[in-house]
């Protein structure tokens, strides 16, 4: 791994020891390599962290639909005002 000295503003500085201290990062040099990933990068698809694909979550969300709508049909489920 290389070695890289970069000048941050202070405002930036701030909100980074800012975020090592409430405990979000181990130390400065995460905080700083996670912001720099998430800005120039972007971060990882939620897909990707749950191990999953689109296409899946489709599937799950029509048989879950398909459920809820048998249960509103058999009097199971009633629908609230508002909604």
């Amino acid at each position: 791994m290389q070695r890289r000295h970069v000048t941050l503003s202070l405002v930036v500085d701030r909100a980074i020891e800012s975020q090592v201290k409430l405990g979000r990062y181990k130390d400065y040099s995460a905080a700083t390599q996670d912001a720099a990933r998430n800005y120039f990068i972007g971060t990882d698809s939620p897909f990707e962290e749950y191990g999953v694909t689109p296409e899946q979550v489709e599937r799950a969300h029509a048989k879950v639909s398909a459920a809820i709508k048998r249960e509103r049909r058999a009097g199971k489920l009633k629908r609230r005002d508002g909604f």
